[in-house]
């Protein structure tokens, strides 16, 4: 009697454990799915891009964005993104700018900073790094364009506008040209509002002519700046090169973001 009694007992905690383990699973999956469903919110050849630079899913993952800045041969300064926050820390020897979350902030001459505006700045080179993965941020309009051609090829193109109110230059315009293979990014076209605050249809170009892999993900290595006329690149100006790239999981410390005794504001 004891024995059935026993066999009774472990085959309840059996059916229990079973249980347990079967709703985790299903936790799971559901979050999975989950995680999909949001994804799926993007129209396909966006998605095919996020996919072919590492997925949307990888880049969440990622805490920390660092790289050396370089104009042509020149490096420029050091860069630091907290990914979730956006706060940031853009360095060398005769300047810093911080974003602690709240407002820009700097140390130096501001008249000496790329764009003569610490503000305008700050967050600069890391969309042009972190893109495609920055037009899956909140607030963006997604456009499937018809295919166009560009140097003796065809690409499939997207359009990326705001939504009134988002960020800093919500009158800002990004097309992007992609590989109709690959599906990666290779040009991307954009126009200035920050300091106009108007609409604008002059574009500037920037050609993203070699890529790096790190921690999975598919990132810049150079973007060559162009002007851009009549559906072709005009007059090259300088290249970008984003080196020694750090992507991790790790969260940035936060104290270098804060705001020094000695710093200013900029507006």
């Amino acid at each position: 009697m004891v024995y059935h009694k026993r066999s009774f007992q472990l085959s309840y905690l059996a059916a229990f454990i079973l249980l347990f383990v079967s709703c985790s699973e299903s936790q799971k999956n559901d979050s999975a799915e989950s995680e999909r469903m949001k994804e799926a919110k993007y129209p396909p050849l966006f998605q095919q891009v996020l996919d072919a630079h590492g997925g949307l899913e990888k880049w969440k993952q990622m805490q920390t964005l660092e790289f050396d800045l370089y104009s042509d041969s020149t490096k420029v300064d050091r860069q630091v993104i907290d990914l979730d926050s956006r706060k940031a820390l853009v360095s060398n020897d005769t300047y810093t700018i911080g974003y602690d979350g709240n407002q820009v902030w700097y140390t130096g001459n501001e008249a000496d900073m790329p764009g003569e505006s610490a503000k305008f700045y700050h967050n600069l080179q890391f969309y042009f790094f972190a893109l495609p993965f920055v037009f899956a941020d909140p607030g963006i309009i997604y456009e499937e364009l018809e295919p166009r051609p560009f140097q003796g090829k065809t690409y499939d193109v997207m359009r990326f506008t705001y939504e009134s109110g988002v960020g800093d230059s919500p009158k800002d315009e990004y097309l992007i040209y992609v590989d109709q293979d690959t599906h990666q990014m290779e040009l991307l076209l954009y126009t200035v509002t920050y300091f106009s605050g108007e609409p604008t249809d002059k574009y500037g170009a920037r050609w993203y002519s070699e890529w790096q892999k790190v921690n999975g993900l598919l990132v810049p290595l150079v973007s060559e700046r162009y002007q851009w006329a009549g559906d072709s690149l005009g007059k090259a100006s300088y290249a970008s090169g984003y080196r020694k790239v750090i992507l991790e999981e790790k969260e940035p410390d936060q104290s270098m973001f804060l705001q020094p005794e000695n710093a200013k504001i900029s507006n």
